[in-house]
């Protein structure tokens, strides 16, 4: 049972923010005024949301190797397909900022749009660096590994800091600049070649790997500078002691069956920990109380960690247990997304995609 510790906190919303990104303000400046003529005048802006975020998914399907195969053997024989990541980022990139516009332009700004945003966003985070790690072999699955724990304590700790100041800030180097490098250094694969990247270059280690390092890096620069204004290292220490195990389990099945095993344990941790993201928004955007632990995530956490370190068990069983505790994680996501519609749907009469059939008379407050 859900418990709202204000309940009418959808009818104060407000939204504030300071953007000092370089890359934004050029965009505002010269992109944007054109790509927003493209869409639609009465549009959902959570439509523009989601539709955009269909590229970054694409992003990911192809450099982890689900769409195409293994990027080391699809890429060497098209290189073109990292110019289609680069296309589908920058599509992504550019939806991601429309959608604001486009909430101003119809007069549909509210906590759903903003919800909508940033709880897709906290997939995004995650998978976009999956996805490149997983596309270059040479690249230590460790690292990825790494890479994604620390991408998601990044956003965890930054959706907290917005929940406490009440103001979302981009800093002159933010995630608008992190794409921007994304999606140009997907290009120079396309032009250079994908050998280039992969093959041993300045201090014997290939070009990848060094650009690659710079995110985790980033990463732990968010972290050091939100940890203190997030508050509460408690709910910290409660969301790790659920994600720790699912990272400890990928680096068993990584010693165990190779780096595959890195894909699921890498989106197990990913998924997780939008959970807890999800619920940091619905704490400031519905009044929600937030609950900062789930019981049956320990018990997965358990279950999976023996699939790897009892001996005897059969050889699906750590399969089964992985795919059922992605089940279950995309099972809580789809609830905690529903749940936050309806609760919005309720409070202000506002649907996904405009005022629900009830609603006659309320003006839309979308995002």
């Amino acid at each position: 049972m859900e418990r709202y510790y204000d309940p009418d906190r959808p009818l104060k919303y407000s939204y504030q923010s300071v953007n000092e990104s370089i890359i934004n303000a050029f965009y505002k400046r010269y992109w944007l005024p054109i790509a927003i003529k493209a869409i639609p005048e009465r549009m959902s802006a959570n439509l523009v949301s989601i539709i955009g975020d269909v590229g970054a998914w694409i992003a990911f399907l192809i450099l982890s190797g689900i769409f195409c195969g293994p990027m080391d053997i699809a890429a060497r024989r098209s290189p073109w397909l990292f110019g289609v990541v680069a296309l589908c980022l920058f599509f992504y990139h550019t939806m991601d900022n429309l959608d604001g516009m486009q909430a101003r332009r119809t007069g549909a700004s509210g906590p759903l749009g903003e919800f909508v945003d940033h709880w897709f966003d906290s997939f995004n985070t995650f998978l976009i660096p999956l996805g490149l790690g997983l596309a270059f072999p040479v690249i230590p699955p460790l690292l990825v590994a790494f890479t994604t724990l620390f991408c998601c304590l990044a956003d965890w700790l930054s959706l907290r800091t917005t929940r406490n100041t009440g103001v979302l800030v981009f800093g002159r180097v933010s995630s608008e600049e992190a794409l921007l490098l994304t999606y140009l250094i997907c290009l120079a694969v396309w032009a250079l070649g994908y050998d280039f990247w992969s093959a041993p270059g300045p201090f014997g280690l290939p070009p990848i790997l060094l650009a690659y390092s710079l995110a985790p890096i980033a990463f732990i620069a968010s972290i050091a500078l939100t940890f203190k204004s997030a508050g509460r290292p408690d709910l910290l220490a409660i969301m790790l002691s659920c994600i720790l195990p699912i990272f400890a389990w990928a680096l068993l099945a990584e010693r165990r069956i190779g780096a595959q095993a890195i894909l699921p344990g890498c989106l197990l941790m990913g998924f997780t920990t939008a959970r807890f993201s999800g619920d940091v928004m619905r704490d400031r955007l519905v009044g929600l109380v937030y609950r900062g632990f789930y019981p049956e995530l320990p018990i997965f956490g358990a279950l999976l960690l023996a699939s790897e370190l009892l001996p005897g068990l059969p050889e699906w069983a750590p399969s089964a247990v992985v795919a059922a505790t992605l089940v279950w994680t995309f099972f809580a996501l789809a609830i905690q997304f529903s749940r936050t519609v309806a609760r919005v749907r309720e409070t202000l009469g506002i649907g996904l995609f405009g005022p629900s059939r009830s609603s006659v008379g309320v003006e839309d407050a979308e995002d």
